[in-house]
């Protein structure tokens, strides 16, 4: 996997890549954008700076305003509009990576529940720190970052108040619940669909549908996030000081030979490729 930094400015735009995050920030004294259409999967995570703006993307509208954020699919078109100023900052984040850390991503695409606006402020002054700190050079190691970033998006879009039903507000607790359930015990080997049901309280048939909401399987869920935990930790060990079986391990793997190659069909790369390239 190749490292990328790089940051254009241009008619007070700005463009950060940060391995697969992007940090833009653009729409400076613009009052209508149509964007999205990305070639790969991905999400747009728009944080308004200066003015108020409305969105559209596949029948979903909205207002926000500066403070607040919206989350859009940027494979997807989209138009915002304002009546003063566009200006914003805008985090592209990969959409496997946003799917691993949270369920059901999509269901958060469009405003559609209440944002927590201390979460907001601290993700917007992340976002717009990182870039204006690395905008000359990338940081020591950008893939970590990267996931950080990711990470913070995801805790900030699971820390969204449901404004539905009370039957939509309890599975969404509930998917909070498992996930964090799940974060707590990804080293455990035995952390299965069946352990993780009878330690919510709940049915097997009952979580099968709470995944298959955002379109995962139970153990598909498990494994992508075991792989993305040892890619964090693979990246943070740049000098090489944890054994690639001891990462297997402390993520939940049995055996060695079956993570490396998980991870190498998941990464197209391999744990030690990983750990090089963090350490360039």
């Amino acid at each position: 996997m190749t490292l990328q930094h790089r940051a254009l400015t241009a008619s007070g735009g700005l463009h950060l890549s940060l391995g697969p995050v992007e940090i833009l920030r653009r729409g400076e004294a613009q009052a209508r954008l149509i964007a999205g259409s990305a070639p790969e999967p991905c999400y747009h995570l728009i944080f308004p700076m200066q003015a108020p703006l409305q969105f559209c993307q596949s029948g979903l509208t909205g207002d926000i305003r500066p403070g607040g954020y919206v989350l859009l699919r940027g494979d997807r078109f989209y138009e915002l509009r304002s009546a003063s100023d566009l200006a914003q900052w805008v985090a592209v984040l990969p959409a496997r990576a946003l799917q691993d850390r949270l369920v059901a991503a999509d269901t958060h695409v469009g405003g559609r529940f209440r944002p927590d606006p201390q979460m907001s402020a601290l993700v917007s002054r992340t976002i717009s720190a990182t870039a204006q700190v690395f905008r000359s050079g990338p940081p020591p190691r950008p893939e970590a970052l990267a996931a950080e970033i990711v990470a913070l998006a995801a805790l900030m879009l699971g820390a969204e108040e449901d404004g539905g039903a009370p039957v939509r507000t309890g599975r969404t607790r509930t998917r909070q619940r498992i996930m964090e359930h799940i974060e707590r015990h990804l080293p455990d080997p035995e952390l299965t669909p069946d352990s993780i049901a009878r330690a919510m309280g709940i049915s097997r048939s009952y979580l099968y549908a709470l995944f298959a909401d955002g379109g995962e399987t139970v153990s598909g869920f498990v494994r992508s996030r075991r792989l993305q935990a040892a890619y964090e930790l693979l990246v943070g060990d740049a000098k090489g000081g944890l054994a690639i079986s001891e990462v297997a391990y402390r993520t939940g793997f049995r055996s060695a030979a079956h993570f490396s190659r998980s991870f190498s069909r998941r990464f197209q790369a391999t744990p030690r490729d990983i750990r090089a390239g963090a350490s360039r």
